[in-house]
């Protein structure tokens, strides 16, 4: 039996700390984009609590009481009219900036899917129709593709 040299041996041992290397390289390449993503949600939610937080401090009802107003196609006050197109502008350009996102690959399909059925349901409100539509007229062709302003005539004035 040959005798194997302590070159080959050093050699053999280099090459799988390379391997181990890139493995852990990798591993932090993972934990990075998850700690990224989740980085990105935390962004997204702090953006929301800001939203309803402006709303508490300059009205006396809650985003929610007009999201439900506008939801049930009731009348507005001027002030609610107000909160319901800033909230609907508000909307479109973050969904904008996930759609980017989406697009290179930094948010996840269900995350995705489920912003683009929020943007879509509110797009789909009356009172939301006209700051939605203005909106998306600035952005790709794609992104308005993807949502379906209510036509006008649905809507009462």
């Amino acid at each position: 039996m040959k005798k194997v040299s302590w070159d080959t041996w050093i050699q053999l041992l280099g090459m799988l700390s390379v391997l181990a290397g890139l493995v852990f390289v990798g591993l932090e390449m993972r934990q990075s984009q998850q700690i990224a993503l989740a980085a990105q949600q935390q962004a997204r939610t702090e953006i929301f609590t800001g939203i309803v937080n402006s709303v508490n401090e300059s009205s006396e009802v809650s985003l929610y009481q007009i999201l439900v107003k506008a939801r049930d196609n009731e009348p507005l006050t001027a002030s609610e009219k107000k909160i319901t197109e800033n909230y609907a502008l508000q909307t479109i350009w973050v969904f904008e900036n996930d759609f980017i996102q989406y697009q290179a690959g930094l948010i996840d399909e269900d995350v995705w899917l489920a912003k683009l059925f929020s943007v879509r349901t509110l797009s789909s409100l009356c009172h939301f129709r006209d700051a939605a539509e203005y909106l998306l007229q600035f952005t790709s062709a794609v992104l308005t593709d993807l949502v379906d302003v209510v036509p006008k005539s649905n809507c009462e004035e």
